[in-house]
């Protein structure tokens, strides 16, 4: 049985994480917001860009400040990151597909739902596998 000390410390990182990602996507949507709508940079472009500029800062962040990580940077660990977020990802499509699709839920709902569940995967991707110590 977990203390409520860890129970705690658990939930503290969660939130940590969830700081991280509203930054990461506040981030995205403005470098995108500058490239393709001030720019005019074609938008996938602009996405690709925008959305790789989000991640690196989700990589330093939960590195350095949610999972206090004190190993240097190195490949593994940034492919295991992008793994982990390309399976969020591709979980996050599937819910839209499942929400949108076979239950007609409306856009944000389905939005919802889906970033809750893809959340899920990447906490603990990131938790268990990217950032683990030992």
């Amino acid at each position: 049985m977990k203390s409520l000390r860890t129970i705690l410390a658990d939930a503290w990182q969660f939130g940590k994480f969830s700081i991280v990602g509203v930054l990461n996507t506040a981030i995205d949507f403005g470098v995108f917001m500058v490239l393709h709508g001030k720019m005019g940079l074609w938008y996938p472009v602009s996405q690709v860009i925008s959305y790789s500029c989000g991640m690196t800062n989700s990589y330093l962040l939960n590195k350095f400040w949610t999972f206090k990580s004190r190993r240097r940077v190195h490949f593994t660990e940034v492919a295991k990151f992008v793994l982990v977020n390309l399976a969020a990802l591709g979980i996050a499509l599937g819910l839209l597909a499942l929400f949108r699709g076979k239950y007609a839920f409306g856009p944000a709902e389905s939005k919802v739902l889906a970033t809750l569940g893809s959340l899920s995967v990447n906490f603990l991707g990131n938790r268990l596998w990217v950032f683990r110590e030992g």
